[in-house]
């Protein structure tokens, strides 16, 4: 087929212009990168006219921690993270409601243990501050711990149960693993990178390469995003306003729901929909109070806690 040279620039000027036009957005919580890239951009137009400042703040720290941010290479990680991030504001304007729910009992709790309030932010790396995801490894909760784990520390996993599901005790065990973490590895950072990938495989990156800098090690590439993403989280959260990320939904939206829980215990098998019956409780609300206890078969046995809204 001949095309005269018009018509191939024709061509090509219109393939061009399609390409600037789509873009392959990254997920800045996926385990990995898709093909794409990040806009370079500094500062990104916003309706009305409103200019957005997408720089780096000169200084960031971690938990206490600086970033050594005078290495390239490190300034670099984190501008990634960072943009990619703060270019999903459907994402981050969730991450905010969200944290209306979350966020009070994680610092309450980080306070009363004598520990960096930034490890919060952790959770929002992690999770998305969703309760009840699950990741393709099997790792789930607010902090995604995987079976075994959480097996290790006391938590219920099995066939009935599944208490990764409830805030509150992911959040007392997740907290302990990470102290015990930062008192092996000497910093955040590394106790973040075990947290991450594992305690044996960061001890031997350590001994292998001879440093115990998290931003000299040569880790998996998920392991080396995961502390430039939690530090990417903080600086939105920092300086939401002056990023554009101004509204908030009406108070108590996001209000952790009210319940009281009460142990019980089963001599015959009890269908969710005779439990709301003798609750006189909404059966979603029931479901949704308690997402540790397994929906598709009756509950026998216990003891269980069981969640019941408040007045039931």
């Amino acid at each position: 087929m001949k095309f005269s040279c018009a018509k191939l620039a024709f061509i090509v000027a219109l393939l061009l212009t399609v390409s600037a036009g789509c873009r392959t957005l990254e997920d800045p919580t996926a385990g990995g990168p898709r093909e794409g890239r990040a806009p370079s951009l500094w500062f990104l137009g916003q309706p009305g006219g409103q200019r957005i400042d997408y720089r780096l703040p000169a200084a960031v720290s971690l938990c206490g921690e600086p970033l050594p941010l005078d290495r390239p290479a490190v300034r670099e990680r984190l501008e990634s993270e960072f943009l990619l991030a703060v270019n999903h504001p459907a994402q981050v304007e969730l991450w905010r409601r969200r944290a209306l729910r979350y966020f009070p009992l994680i610092e309450k709790t980080l306070r009363q243990a004598g520990l960096p309030d930034d490890l919060k932010y952790l959770a929002v790396a992690e999770s998305d501050l969703r309760p009840t995801v699950f990741s393709p490894a099997g790792a789930a909760g607010l902090w995604q711990f995987i079976p075994s784990t959480a097996r290790r520390f006391g938590l219920k996993v099995d066939k009935q149960q599944d208490q990764r599901m409830l805030p509150e005790p992911l959040l007392a065990i997740g907290l302990r693993y990470l102290s015990a973490l930062r008192d092996r590895f000497g910093s955040w950072a590394l106790a973040m990178a075990a947290y991450n990938s594992g305690e044996t495989r960061v001890d031997g990156a350590v001994k292998r390469q001879g440093s115990s800098d998290y931003f000299e090690l040569n880790l998996p590439n998920e392991t080396e995003r995961y502390v430039y993403r939690i530090a990417a989280v903080k600086i939105i959260f920092d300086h939401a306003a002056a990023m554009g990320f101004t509204g908030q939904p009406a108070p108590g939206l996001y209000a952790p729901p009210a319940f009281r829980e009460t142990e019980l215990t089963f001599a015959e098998p009890k269908m969710w929909k005779q439990l709301a019956e003798e609750t006189r409780c909404d059966y979603k609300i029931l479901r949704l109070l308690n997402p540790h206890l397994s929906g598709l078969s009756p509950l026998q046995g216990g003891p269980f806690k069981i969640r019941l809204p408040e007045g039931a």
